[in-house]
């Protein structure tokens, strides 16, 4: 099974269609809301929205759930330390130094549906964007940038290079494993102490692999004698339609009741 994460989902569909400069905007104003929202009813709304979103893209829904499954553990940090160390509210639960409050249960869901929310939103974007189109987004919105001296297109590029590169590390990641594991390696046995040391076998060969890539397109684009700057030349142009303001316009008016409900 491939990895899902960093990886874009080929498809016609609405959402691939929009203008990714338009995207990025969208992203931002709804992170913007996110963080500002202090109550369930917005996040509820913001995840309607991408859930809907989701259904435009013609996305399969056990894709993006694939994609968002590497930061579960990301979803039970808030809570175990929303739980553990709030300690005031009502106590529903003691037991020794453990102590849940009704405070803390509102503080851990809260907490984690905005992250389920943020990575959805964030991994519905690199889905239904390629790494070309965010490229040429990100250089353009950075290119007023370029007046200043600030290195606009190289960082574009870079970032396009490193989402490029999620899916192929995870994939010899997993490669690695299975060898590892094929020559009688153990990662979940042990104690902690063996479990760190278990680790240098896959973290050591992984590193080397990305070090051969990143040495592999140097020389690729070095021998097409690639040169940033401003004075290169885009091949797509972009262009922003109708329907991308008005979504852009939609989107604002839901981040403007999600902040003030």
């Amino acid at each position: 099974m491939r990895a899902a994460l960093g990886r874009y989902y080929d498809v016609e569909s609405p959402l691939h269609a929009l203008d990714p400069r338009m995207k990025i905007h969208l992203l931002i104003v709804l992170v913007l809301g996110i963080f500002f929202t202090h109550s369930f009813m917005g996040l509820f709304i913001v995840l309607a929205l991408a859930l809907i979103a989701i259904v435009l893209s013609r996305v399969p829904i056990n894709f993006v759930l694939r994609a968002i499954a590497p930061f579960i553990i990301l979803f039970i940090l808030p809570v175990i330390f929303a739980l553990f160390f709030t300690s005031s509210g009502e106590v529903l639960f003691e037991w020794g130094i453990i102590k849940v409050t009704a405070e803390g249960l509102y503080h851990a869901g809260f907490a984690t549906l905005r992250l389920v929310v943020l990575f959805l939103l964030v991994t519905l974007f690199t889905l239904t964007t390629s790494s070309i189109a965010t490229c040429d987004a990100i250089d353009y919105l950075l290119a007023p940038f370029s007046r200043f001296g600030f290195p606009g297109h190289e960082i574009a590029m870079v970032m396009s290079i490193a989402l490029r590169f999620i899916p192929t590390l995870q994939e010899e990641f997993s490669t690695i494993r299975k060898a590892q594991l094929s020559r009688g390696a153990t990662f979940d046995e042990g104690g902690l102490i063996r479990r760190l040391k278990g680790v240098f076998p896959l973290v050591v060969p992984l590193f080397t692999s990305a070090l051969r890539h990143a040495e592999g397109l140097a020389y690729a684009m070095e021998s097409r004698c690639y040169v940033g700057g401003g004075h290169r030349t885009c091949y797509h142009r972009l262009k922003t339609k109708p329907l991308d303001w008005m979504v852009l316009i939609l989107v604002i008016i839901v981040d403007v009741i999600i902040v003030i409900i």
